[in-house]
């Protein structure tokens, strides 16, 4: 110990340029540090924002939480999407339209036949036959693009219309 103070006495002005260099470079780090520091507790500040929580765990908890949340919404509606698409395949999703003159050369194309089909080809089909008498509307019900009735050509032609679609 005494070899260091003596070495130290003697070189009084070395020793010294080294401590105020060493003592220089300490200030300098801790200006670094400072600022990192702060840095890093502007970045805390605007994570914790609004929050109610007072620490990162407890907002990663009220996270897990919320996602919990999501997931149950995100499964009801999954399953409401398939009541839905469900219900959907039993609506009238094809039309088929074919207008004729049942009389020949007398009048227009004022009569019609018009198919009415769900997804599995099923629904109805409405005939109407228009004559100088009057207006006469037939139905017949369509279970999977056949009729248990016999179906005129119109008929038949207005399911094809609605089964390609």
């Amino acid at each position: 110990m005494t070899d260091i103070i003596n070495f130290i006495n003697q070189n009084q002005k070395t020793a010294l340029i080294l401590a105020g260099i060493l003592l220089l470079w300490f200030f300098i780090w801790n200006i670094y540090l400072s600022y990192s520091l702060l840095k890093i507790k502007q970045k805390s500040r605007s994570f914790f924002a609004g929050k109610d929580a007072k620490d990162l765990e407890e907002i990663i908890y009220k996270q897990i939480e919320k996602s919990g949340e999501i997931d149950k919404n995100i499964k009801k509606i999954f399953d409401e999407n398939k009541k839905i698409r469900k219900n959907a395949e039993k609506c009238v999703q094809k039309v088929g339209v074919v207008r004729f003159n049942p009389f020949g050369d007398m009048g227009g194309n004022q009569s019609f036949a018009i198919a009415l089909l769900d997804n599995f080809l099923s629904g109805v089909i409405i005939l109407s036959l228009y004559s100088r008498d009057g207006v006469k509307i037939y139905s017949k019900q369509i279970v999977n693009g056949k009729s248990e009735y016999k179906l005129s050509e119109e008929e038949q032609e207005a399911i094809k219309i609605a089964s390609s679609k």
